[in-house]
């Protein structure tokens, strides 16, 4: 079981910072739509977006002020009661640049608080700075590859229009849709690629 997980989650998290030419792109882009939306049916165009703006900037967009992002971890650990994702640690957008490390790996006590915080605070740290033209182009790439393999998904001309304006306006940053947060009750923080891999890695393998 322990072989079997860690096959599985080498398999699902690419390597961080490869290049990838345009076929690369696409295909990775696709691979990642698809995953999204066969593990989590209720995205929306909005969380399909979330997922990949983690991957290109990481955490940076959150506070820099470690006693209030630690006192809002410890509030939300006080509404975990189990696994909120499909894997422990999943990779963001095409990149895998930064995961989604559910916090009930701390509640299961396979990590501490304090290793974790830290490594989310060295992540908020080294998440790069936002360069929103080029990003907006990206996206645009993206949001054409969902388009073609979901045509219909619920609210995609109301989210594309929002979204496009908020980056108009020298924006990226949104929150999960209400209809995620209800249907998936996501509870996680982003983790650096290379941290993930140095310091929790081995201490989730058979969960």
């Amino acid at each position: 079981m322990r072989v079997y997980f860690f096959i599985a989650l080498v398999a699902t998290l690419w390597l961080p910072g490869r290049m990838a030419g345009q076929d690369d792109f696409e295909t990775e882009v696709r691979w990642a739509v698809r995953w999204q939306m066969q593990n989590y049916p209720k995205s929306r165009l909005t969380d399909l977006y979330k997922n990949f703006f983690q991957d290109k900037f990481g955490p940076g967009h959150l506070l820099k002020d470690t006693a209030a992002a630690g006192r809002y971890l410890r509030e939300e650990l006080t509404q975990v009661r189990g696994k909120s994702q499909v894997q422990m640690a999943e990779k963001t957008g095409w990149e895998g640049r930064f995961l989604r490390v559910d916090l009930s790996i701390i509640k299961l006590k396979l990590v501490s608080y304090s290793d974790f915080f830290a490594a989310f605070v060295s992540s908020i740290s080294d998440a790069p700075q936002p360069d929103i033209e080029s990003w907006r182009d990206e996206w645009k790439e993206i949001e054409k590859i969902i388009h073609t393999l979901y045509p219909r998904l619920l609210y995609f001309e109301d989210d594309s229009k929002a979204i496009d304006k908020l980056l108009s306006n020298g924006g990226y940053v949104v929150h999960h849709s209400e209809t995620y947060i209800k249907y998936h009750n996501p509870h996680y923080r982003l983790i650096d690629a290379s941290i993930f891999e140095e310091l929790m890695r081995d201490a989730i393998i058979g969960y």
